[in-house]
């Protein structure tokens, strides 16, 4: 039922896709017009978050598993590693950088 509506309305809507209406710069005056604060608002949240977060990590010692991990991984005698999860872990990581690709070129009407 719901593919039935979808389609129902990509078809009512399809002849105003090419319809580019004209807003004499009303768009511009209203995006002006949205206060400031709420703009600086957002990057001081973000900017608290992130020292929070750095706060936490000196608190909490966070720099120790990531040097313990770095010397496990070179003391390893790469032979005892499976490859499995190398290869999964290398599949995943490869597919993520392909749909960031063509979403970068759809963007980009490439």
């Amino acid at each position: 039922m719901t593919e039935i509506n979808d389609q129902l309305l990509e078809q009512f809507f399809q002849p105003a896709k090419a319809v580019k209406v004209e807003d004499n710069g009303f768009t511009e005056r209203v995006m002006r017009k949205v206060p400031y604060n709420a703009v600086c608002l957002s990057h001081l949240w973000t900017l608290f978050c992130v020292l929070l977060g750095i706060v936490a990590f000196v608190v909490f010692v966070g720099w120790q598993p990531i040097f313990r991990g770095i010397l496990t991984l070179l003391n390893t005698n790469i032979g005892d590693l499976h490859p499995v999860p190398i290869f999964m872990t290398a599949g995943v990581l490869i597919s993520l950088a392909v749909v960031e690709l063509v979403q970068k070129m759809e963007r980009l009407q490439i």
